[in-house]
């Protein structure tokens, strides 16, 4: 689901999403995920530099729609460029924070290399903190949600001689139009359970950490999945019921039973939580059903809930610790 730093691009959870979702996550990998007008001639502010090479090519289309972005006309600038197309209202973006955004990246050429619009769902990255492209982090601290801006990024803001083939070659110069939505929720709100934890389960920690995944302690002597989905809310908040054709906002982390190997973490990959629909992630649907936003999960999925093609990959079984941010 936009988190690049150091030339990376933004990601959305791996291993475990079935063939369509893993095709879905393949192209949100492709931007920023890094890991987006009025019109053309909106009245925007303009916060370039006073580098007089390629202004930023004009755009078209109303906030919220995926806009058309001309191509780039002459040299491209050497210098961060960025236009407000449309001011919101909102809360301004600050150092850290976790935003829900659509977004659409181009080449300078004009060539299109992702979109938001075309997976269906805005993404979520962490601003300010080296999660995304420099370009992103610089030209979006301090913009009020609801706004559409438009950011023209030199290579050295982006990423840079490497490039990220085979979409984006070397040295390019990159167009984004992002429409920010909201901040989102980084963290669960709920309250602990009081009782003990299933003994058939991980033991979960119940700690809420700020971009800290929560400790996960394997029982000793089992290295595979109970037989059975077996799933328990250690956390549990009082928001929005997930059903079986929910979209989340979450963090999670995922062990293989066997020997607690780490096969996921979107606290480590981008700081940012994800947004993911419940069908997307083996057991999910069934081991979330019902579950409250604030709440945090243990899922065990035994082999047999995975797709055939990954059953060889995870047949000892994984757990899950799943914190439930927003439900859509």
């Amino acid at each position: 689901m936009l988190y690049f730093s150091g030339g990376s691009t933004p990601r959305t959870p791996r291993a475990f999403r079935t063939p369509r979702g893993r095709a879905a996550r393949r192209a949100a990998a492709l931007l920023v995920v890094p890991l987006l007008a009025v019109s053309a001639a909106a009245c925007g502010s303009d916060d370039s530099s006073s580098d007089s090479k390629g202004s930023p090519p004009a755009v078209s289309g109303s906030w919220g729609k995926k806009p058309k972005i001309d191509k780039g006309e002459g040299d491209p600038p050497s210098e961060l460029k960025t236009k407000v197309l449309k001011s919101g209202d909102g809360p301004k973006v600050r150092k850290g924070d976790a935003v829900s955004a659509h977004y659409v990246g181009q080449l300078w050429n004009g060539d299109e290399f992702d979109s938001s619009w075309k997976r269906k769902m805005p993404a979520t990255f962490q601003i300010g903190t080296g999660k995304v492209i420099k370009g992103w982090d610089e030209a979006l601290v301090g913009r009020k949600t609801g706004s559409r801006v438009e950011i023209v990024a030199p290579p050295d803001k982006a990423y840079g001689k490497k490039g990220q083939p085979p979409t984006i070659p070397g040295d390019s110069t990159l167009v984004f139009v992002v429409d920010l939505e909201k901040i989102a929720p980084s963290e669960i709100d709920g309250k602990p359970v009081d009782k003990p934890q299933n003994p058939q389960l991980p033991e979960v920690s119940t700690k809420v950490e700020k971009n800290k995944a929560p400790s996960i302690k394997m029982p000793e002597g089992q290295d595979s999945a109970p037989d059975k989905l077996v799933s328990e809310t250690i956390v549990q908040g009082d928001g929005k019921e997930v059903g079986a054709d929910s979209t989340i906002l979450t963090h999670f982390t995922a062990k293989a039973w066997k020997g607690g190997k780490q096969l996921d973490d979107t606290w480590a990959q981008n700081g940012a939580p994800q947004e993911i629909p419940v069908a997307q992630i083996p057991g999910w649907k069934e081991g979330l059903k019902g579950v409250k936003a604030g709440s945090r999960v243990v899922i065990s999925v035994p082999q047999d809930e995975f797709p055939k093609e990954q059953r060889k990959q995870f047949k000892d079984g994984v757990v899950f610790s799943v914190d439930v941010l927003d439900v859509k």
